[in-house]
């Protein structure tokens, strides 16, 4: 029975890439996928439908009905929770973008870059400016449009081929920060719905500022080398006219305004004040709604620009909520099968003994990580592969004595390295559009920092895996002299 559980799920996951990679909508697959293997574990091997009743005696039709009300329920859970938080962020970034604070603050930002003499340490510089906005801008693609209006025209006018330029920007990949989708989404994970601060201080800030400092020194002496390549092939001499640079209409202290929501959250993190995601965005608007009255003096607009909200919190709910639903019943559906907790068995097994324990949790976090990398490169989505498989880890740490954040966060940054990869991703694709070159051409360049990046990830996370095992492990030390001492 191991042995077939271990195949239908190793099948299951095989399926589900098949029809993703043949371009069926990934929500679709997940979600009827998910209902499937629900089903199939429950006559197969007497799984029982999540949430569902007990029962003398059941029927197809009662088990067809306890499916679809488990999905009823999955969907109550992620709107009225994380599916809630992400689109209020959506909202308030439509809004940002509506009335061209963000590209405002794209503009500013580029401008000490100027000052940079060598062409090579301007990508670097670029790279650090990027990465330092994705904290406000969350999405990625959103962010590298923003940046090929803004950014891109100074790049090429200081001599910068564009496949160079747009190479770079594909590296401001990872996803970070309080009010980032994929960041709330994590939190969720590990039971901490209410502390996206507190883990971002503590665990994320430190996979991001790795990436980024070591990445920020690659690029020079990188890039130099590919175009030295290049040179020698011939390929160098890039003929592109130069993008005009216009500097979005409005007043300059708009800047200040896409960074109210993560300062609030700060603030109220350090004077010890309960603030949520929701509401630090919902109180932003309404600040901006007094600012753009008094500049304005028409309440009408006001009025259409919650039109606007509503509709990025809509647009928000089809391409990230919707899959983050439809992947929750599908890594459902997965640990139905139990094969993954036969693996995970396993390794606890092989790691009792304490000179392999580390070799396990090594292993296991190697596996997840690059697990959900090939699923992102495939599926074009980072938040589609992180919902699919980052559900699953939280149970696998716990087993191996780790604390849950340490296997989840390597798979958000390898969920967000691994759409950097993918030549159908969004982002990737509106480079290759910009620039005029094929999407592989940008892939093939950057691969080899991406996957210097996703060792530095798992190392960070090993490091982790450690030290949240000491503090169990003390934990449980002081909890049975605690225990000893009241006896």
């Amino acid at each position: 029975m191991p042995i077939f559980m271990i195949f239908s799920t190793l099948l299951a996951v095989v399926a589900v890439a098949y029809y993703v990679l043949k371009k069926y909508n990934p929500i679709f697959v997940f979600l009827f996928s998910g209902l499937i293997l629900l089903i199939f574990a429950f006559y197969v091997l007497n799984v029982p439908i999540p949430k569902a009743p007990s029962r003398e005696y059941t029927s197809i039709l009662s088990v067809l009905l306890d499916s679809y009300a488990f999905i009823v329920a999955t969907f109550k859970e992620q709107l009225s929770g994380t599916g809630l938080i992400i689109m209020s962020v959506a909202g308030f970034a439509a809004y940002m973008k509506h009335i061209n604070a963000s590209a405002k603050l794209a503009f500013l930002a580029n401008k000490p870059l100027g000052k940079i003499k060598n062409k090579y340490l301007i990508l670097s510089g670029t790279f650090v400016v990027g990465m330092a906005l994705k904290i406000v801008i969350s999405s990625y693609t959103g962010l590298l449009l923003l940046l090929l209006a803004c950014i891109y025209p100074v790049l090429i006018s200081l001599k910068i081929r564009p496949i160079t330029a747009v190479c770079v920007l594909s590296l401001i990949a990872l996803d970070y920060g309080p009010k980032d989708a994929n960041s709330i989404t994590m939190a969720n994970m590990v039971g901490q719905s209410d502390n996206v601060v507190g883990l971002f201080l503590n665990y994320q800030f430190y996979s991001v500022i790795f990436y980024v400092v070591a990445i920020a020194i690659l690029i020079p002496f990188y890039f130099a080398w590919i175009d030295k390549k290049d040179k020698e092939k011939g390929v160098l001499n890039d003929e592109v006219d130069i993008p005009e640079i216009i500097d979005p209409k409005c007043p300059t202290i708009y800047i200040f305004f896409p960074w109210l929501p993560v300062v609030f959250l700060f603030v109220t993190y350090f004077l010890g004040i309960k603030l949520d995601v929701v509401s630090a965005n919902f109180i932003s608007i309404t600040i901006v709604f007094i600012i753009e009255f008094i500049r304005h003096k028409d309440a009408k607009k006001l009025g259409e620009d919650v039109v606007v909200i509503l509709k990025g919190m809509a647009e928000i709910f089809v391409s990230v909520v919707s899959i983050l639903i439809a992947a929750s019943v599908f890594a459902k559906g997965i640990e139905s099968l139990g094969g993954i907790g036969v693996l995970v068995e396993a390794m606890k097994n092989f790691g009792n003994d304490s000179s392999f324990a580390w070799v396990a949790v090594l292993a296991c976090i190697v596996i997840l990580s690059f697990l959900v990398y090939f699923a992102s490169v495939i599926m074009g989505s980072g938040i589609a592969a992180f919902n699919a498989f980052g559900k699953l880890a939280p149970d696998i740490a716990t087993k191996l004595g780790v604390a849950p954040i340490s296997f989840v966060l390597p798979i958000e940054i390898a969920s967000c390295l691994g759409r950097a990869a993918s030549p159908i991703s969004g982002g990737i694709l509106a480079l290759a559009g910009f620039a005029k070159v094929n999407p592989m051409d940008i892939i093939k360049r950057t691969m080899p920092l991406l996957l210097i990046a996703m060792v530095i990830n798992i190392a960070v996370a090993f490091y982790f895996a450690q030290t949240s095992s000491t503090s169990l492990e003390q934990n449980a030390t002081n909890s049975q002299a605690s225990l000893a001492f009241n006896g």
